[in-house]
């Protein structure tokens, strides 16, 4: 066996020598570095530390002093668009109502003014049958016309027209007009006793007036006599 030459290695003295040298140098190092309780004292003792903090907390509290602003701003203006809104809503339902209401009126006119229409040739077809009956003309031709008046006169009554009542009645203004006077002893003064035209009604309102004759009454001797008493 070959021994290694014994003064290389490291006798007792050497090796305390190195321990003494490793532990001084430790605490050195441990020395020269601050704890982390140290750092953090010494950032809460560092005023330039909490002057920073506090402008720090201004800007922030300035931010949301704005933003506050900006909201209460456009909540205001969000209100007036809706205040706004709703006017305009209003103007056009009042619109819509009064253009439908114009549609309905411009409407009834022209159903009305197409049912005057064939109320004059009712009146036609009226008179055609008087005039054929009194020339003795067959009865099948008078049977005709007499259905095809039938028919104008159910259509008339579907859409609401009503003959008006005059014969017999008293002389009304809003319903008659008057064209001529009959003397009467029978009848009182103003009676409805002749029908020349026939007058109609549509929805309430008169479509067409009754045309009529309206009787008179004679004044005789008799009657002068009794007043004068009277």
């Amino acid at each position: 066996m070959i021994m290694g030459d014994e003064s290389n290695l490291p006798n007792d003295e050497t090796i305390e020598g190195n321990k003494e040298v490793n532990a001084a140098g430790k605490s050195n190092e441990s020395n020269s570095l601050p704890s982390e309780n140290e750092h953090s004292d010494k950032l809460l003792s560092d005023p330039n530390s909490e002057d920073g903090n506090d402008e720090c907390v201004e800007e922030d509290l300035d931010q949301v002093s704005r933003l506050k602003e900006k909201i209460d701003e456009l909540e205001k203006m969000t209100e007036k668009n809706q205040s706004r809104l709703r006017y305009l809503l209003a103007d056009f339902d009042n619109y819509r109502k009064q253009v439908e209401k114009q549609m309905e009126a411009r409407m009834e006119v022209v159903r009305a003014d197409l049912l005057e229409k064939l109320i004059k040739i009712e009146d036609d077809y009226e008179r055609a049958i008087d005039t054929i009956t009194d020339n003795n003309c067959p009865p099948s031709i008078i049977d005709g016309l007499q259905g095809i008046l039938r028919n104008i006169q159910s259509v008339l009554k579907s859409e609401g027209i009503i003959e008006i009542e005059a014969l017999g009645t008293p002389f009304d203004p809003s319903v008659h007009d008057a064209v001529s006077h009959k003397s009467s002893e029978s009848d009182p003064e103003n009676m409805v006793i002749e029908v020349v035209r026939k007058g109609f009604m549509l929805n309430n309102k008169v479509l067409r007036p009754s045309l009529v004759i309206l009787s008179k009454k004679i004044i005789s001797n008799k009657d002068t006599n009794q007043s004068e008493k009277e």
